[in-house]
């Protein structure tokens, strides 16, 4: 890596270029950098995590975005932001104005739980602690597998003693009250509490993995395999045989003493892996498992039949989401996450100092002669700033909060400019100008936080160069999603919902998870006459290939008419599990629907907001077996000038969430700053 200093371009502004600039330009940042300028594909800041205002000031997601009690550094980041704010003094008017007025505790969760061709709901509720995620000066902690262990036990010996006292344990997710326990429950009692026994003790690594407690879990699953599964207790005898085959898979695969960690089994896929090691068939169907996939979006192209989702990147977020979240399980946000979020760190880079060029196309990024750094970036520059307009200014205000609009504010804009279209890789491009930015004239750094769906785009010299490369952008795989939200008049509870603000998984294909909601209404400013007491949100997988031969506008038409269509049938046919006073006689009730103005199926929805995200810089990156091995780290490169970042490269957490990127962000900013890797990154890594 080059020495510190002069320009930094930073490509991209979503979670992760927007970390790494925070990072860049911490106090006395102009004693070693010239300048930090973000350069941005049209107007909105936020990448996948972008959001915006809509008819009515109501709020438009790229998906559902709820964050895990567990992202430290990701809430670390915007406690700061929020605290470097500091609304209260600088923009009083402003209705949020601290972290914790941004995103609140949610407790509730649910998962759709199928038996034949039956569906029926199973709530959950995961108990607050005392803790809050990205406090000041924390360090997080290592989830190391005799961690996992532990805790894992743990998570047994509470479900089975809910059920031997009848009562809510500290992590509620059975069916229903139920009788005394069976003898095979007091068998896992008396197991458990053996093996916790054993891992108590200061034994060697080496100790435990030579099977000392092997026994008492062999004994659990010899229960397990003779239990003839009642009805009442198969939800915890399918989460008992998942986590005994956890467990034995984390011992039996020598994992305590590899240095790779979970990292080692990586290239076996999550649902193999623990039929290997001993799970029920059945559990491949458990709620649990099928929302795991859900929330990792984990289906090849998006073919549900297809599940792919790498085992140790699976053990590895299912220990940190259940046994390392703070304060609650998840956490919601009150307003849009282009509001809570990007909008406050948008403002608090501006304050800095940090230059943001919108309207901004990177197309491609060559290389100098010896193929040593990044020479030149030719960037499309979209449209022409008024005159006398000298940068852009992307917000808004709504409620009184700054907020990304859903189109450019024209009055910023040339005449005559084309904006329909800028947010998108398929389509027309009629740009006012080519900008080429030059090595040692505009920058001297360069920060790719573009999404890997674009890096095979804009980076096929480095591809062509360097054989990381290709086989970075060869097995890696994205999926594209596809998500709605709708706002109906009557309340959740006219609807026959009775647990506000929940957030489901584990439901039919396409649009598997949906959150309930309500707490960003006070956000929206909808006429009295038609004002919604219910706003709902819908999302999963999508099957449309990538790469794909077809850029056209007729390709993003035929995928926005396959999501409507997979839509209204969803709402004719399913929705009724969650609101079954939202369908009726003939189908989904369209006239409950606020804006709808009498439009009823794909008319109605048009009314709504649908997502269709098959942009290569919207798809969702994903952890399949085998791929983990193919990332580059931010410092990993191969080419003096230039860092990564981004939820595809090896941060530690190898998935697709804010946690990564954010991670990546920052690792890319401690490259730049000559740091090491790891330098003040907080919690769970790998290995």
């Amino acid at each position: 890596m080059s020495r510190p200093g002069g320009r930094v371009a930073i490509l991209g502004g979503g979670m992760a270029g927007l970390a790494a600039a925070w990072r860049l330009s911490e106090p006395g940042w102009r004693d070693r950098f010239e300048s930090i300028t973000v350069y941005q594909r049209g107007w909105r800041l936020g990448g996948k995590g972008a959001s915006s205002r809509g008819p009515h000031g109501r709020i438009e997601e790229h998906g559902l975005h709820v964050w895990l009690g567990s992202y430290e550094n990701a809430f670390a980041l915007l406690r700061e932001c929020y605290a470097e704010l500091d609304r209260a003094a600088t923009d009083p008017a402003a209705p949020i104005h601290t972290w914790d007025q941004a995103l609140i505790p949610s407790d509730n969760l649910a998962m759709a739980d199928r038996s034949g061709d039956d569906w029926s709901i199973w709530p959950g509720l995961f108990a607050r602690n005392d803790e809050l995620p990205g406090e000041p000066h924390a360090n997080g902690r290592e989830l190391t597998v005799v961690g996992f262990l532990r805790r894992a036990l743990g998570l047994i010996l509470d479900f089975a003693d809910s059920v031997d006292q009848r009562s809510a344990g500290r992590l509620v997710l059975s069916s229903s009250p139920q009788p005394g326990p069976a003898r095979w429950i007091e068998t896992v009692q008396r197991a458990v509490r053996t093996t916790l026994t054993t891992l108590t003790n200061p034994l060697p690594a080496q100790a435990i993995a030579a099977g000392l407690f092997a026994r008492p879990l062999e004994a659990i699953h010899e229960a397990l395999d003779h239990e003839r599964r009642p009805e009442h207790t198969r939800r915890l005898w399918l989460l008992l045989s998942l986590l005994t085959a956890t467990i034995r898979g984390l011992i039996v695969d020598n994992l305590i003493t590899d240095p790779r960690g979970f990292r080692a089994i990586n290239d076996e896929d999550y649902g193999a892996w623990i039929l290997r090691h001993g799970a029920h068939p059945d559990v491949l169907d458990f709620p649990l498992v099928r929302g795991l996939y859900d929330m990792v979006f984990g289906y090849d192209d998006g073919d549900y039949e297809r599940p792919a989702f790498a085992a140790g990147v699976a053990v590895l977020l299912t220990g940190i989401a259940l046994f390392g979240y703070k304060g609650a399980f998840f956490w919601k946000m009150t307003a849009g996450m282009g509001d809570v979020v990007i909008a406050p760190i948008y403002q608090a880079l501006r304050r800095r100092g940090v230059e943001f060029e919108f309207f901004h196309r990177v197309d491609a990024l060559h290389l100098d002669d010896r193929h040593q750094v990044i020479d030149a970036i030719t960037m499309g520059r979209q449209v022409r700033l008024a005159d006398g307009v000298d940068h852009y200014e992307p917000l808004t205000r709504v409620r009184g909060l700054p907020v990304f609009p859903d189109r450019p504010l024209t009055d910023q804009i040339a005449d005559g400019a084309e904006i329909s279209d800028l947010e998108s890789h398929f389509g027309r491009r009629d740009d006012v100008q080519t900008r080429v930015l030059r090595r040692g004239v505009d920058f001297d750094h360069v920060v790719l936080a573009a999404s890997v769906g674009m890096v095979e785009l804009v980076a096929a010299e480095l591809i062509a160069d360097n054989p990381q490369w290709r086989d970075m952008t060869a097995h890696l795989r994205t999926v594209a999603t596809q998500a709605f939200q709708l706002w109906l008049r009557p309340d959740e509870s006219t609807l026959g919902w009775d647990r506000p603000g929940v957030t489901t998984s584990g439901y039919v294909a396409g649009f598997d998870t949906w959150a309930s909601m309500p707490q960003t209404l006070w956000a929206e400013d909808w006429p009295e006459h038609d004002r919604p007491h219910t706003v709902a949100y819908f999302c999963g997988a999508l099957r449309a290939a990538w790469p794909t031969s077809e850029h056209n506008a007729d390709y993003v038409e035929r995928c926005r008419e396959q999501v409507h269509s997979a839509a209204v049938s969803y709402l004719d046919h399913h929705v009724g599990l969650y609101l079954p006073g939202a369908v009726g006689e003939h189908g989904f009730a369209w006239h409950f629907l606020s804006g709808a103005n009498g439009h009823r199926g794909t008319a109605a929805l048009d009314t709504q907001h649908v997502s269709v995200n098959i942009d290569p810089s919207d798809r969702y990156v994903q952890s399949v077996p085998g791929s983990d091995k193919y990332r580059l780290r931010s410092d990993e490169s191969g080419y003096d000038n230039l860092v990564l970042a981004g939820d595809w490269t090896d941060s530690g957490i190898n998935a697709g969430c804010i946690e990564a990127a954010v991670m990546s962000g920052l690792q890319a900013a401690n490259a730049l700053l000559g740091r090491g890797r790891y330098h003040r990154i907080r919690g769970f890594y790998m290995p």
